[in-house]
């Protein structure tokens, strides 16, 4: 009787049986799939693969079978330590990625100064796509067009071979390497200087113009100073790919300068040393790991990217 009571007066006053509002996923699906999407890939695609190079690294090789024993062992680590020619190798690693990152350097700030404090600002954005475009094409393809330059009878040798002592045969060079890093990298060094550089407080330079301060001397007491995190960011970032990259020594260096990176692929893909490649992996991501404490310990990253 209440019942009916209560649908005569609803329907008395036109107004409609209240209803639930959908009920939709709970409120901690959104944070969870946002951040564990991002962590899976991570763990799946970064630190998995660099966990299975840590445990091969401490296994052995049977020297008669050629397969790898699952025991601990660090004769691997002892011989990549301890071995001469993996010093030597590492040491000349060094060399050519530091020299490369030097002239990177050399080339980079020049232009990003020039695109961060004399272009108009209107135009800033479609130069920094041009210097951002080269890396749209494959590494590979990029470090393959200077063979045809600068090899024997190529277009460096036709274009300035008249010119008297110009070594115009540079394939298969250290020059050949430095030359690819550079051209590969270089928007690697551009960028965080050119963010620096932008960020810079004009009324700092006009303030040491004003006290009578000669433009070299503004540029090493002001504008390099604060330019500084761009700088060493762009050191990091350029040094990095150098030191592990092992395409550009293969197609464009010599035999007589081969690098950490060549000397770990050939032991995974032809002398089928899993172990000691492994073991030259590790060393080599530690180096890489100790570059990065330094930029993040140096370089004020707010700063840089503003």
């Amino acid at each position: 009787m209440a019942t009916s009571t209560l649908g005569r007066r609803s329907a008395g006053t036109g107004a409609a049986p209240a209803r639930r509002p959908p009920r939709g996923l709970p409120g901690w699906v959104a944070p969870v799939a946002s951040i564990g999407v991002p962590v899976a890939v991570l763990v799946a695609f970064v630190l998995l693969p660099l966990v299975f190079v840590g445990v091969y690294s401490f296994y052995s090789l049977n020297e008669m079978s050629g397969l790898m024993q699952t025991d601990f062992w660090v004769g691997n680590y002892r011989e990549v330590l301890s071995s001469d020619i993996y010093r030597r190798v590492l040491w000349r690693t060094f060399q050519i990625a530091g020299a490369a990152t030097l002239l990177a350097l050399v080339v980079a700030y020049p232009m990003a100064y020039a695109l961060g404090a004399l272009v108009d600002p209107r135009r800033q954005g479609v130069l920094v796509l041009l210097v951002i475009v080269p890396f749209w094409t494959s590494y590979i393809v990029r470090t393959f067009s200077w063979i045809g330059i600068l090899q024997r009878d190529g277009f460096l040798q036709d274009a300035l071979g008249w010119v008297p002592g110009l070594p115009t045969d540079l394939l298969y060079s250290r020059a050949a390497v430095l030359i690819g890093f550079v051209h590969v990298f270089l928007p690697l060094m551009i960028l965080p200087i050119y963010a620096s550089v932008r960020n810079l407080d004009r009324r700092l330079l006009e303030a040491a113009h004003d006290l009578g301060s000669p433009p070299w001397r503004t540029f090493l007491r002001v504008t390099l100073p604060l330019t500084l995190p761009g700088v060493v960011a762009g050191l990091v970032l350029f040094f990095i790919p150098c030191f592990g990259s092992f395409v550009t020594p293969q197609l464009l260096g010599g035999t007589g300068d081969l690098m950490m990176g060549n000397v770990i692929a050939t032991q995974f893909g032809e002398a089928f040393n899993w172990p000691l490649g492994a073991a030259l992996s590790i060393v080599m991501t530690l180096i890489v790991v100790v570059g990065l404490a330094i930029f993040f310990r140096f370089a004020d990253v707010d700063q840089v990217y503003g």
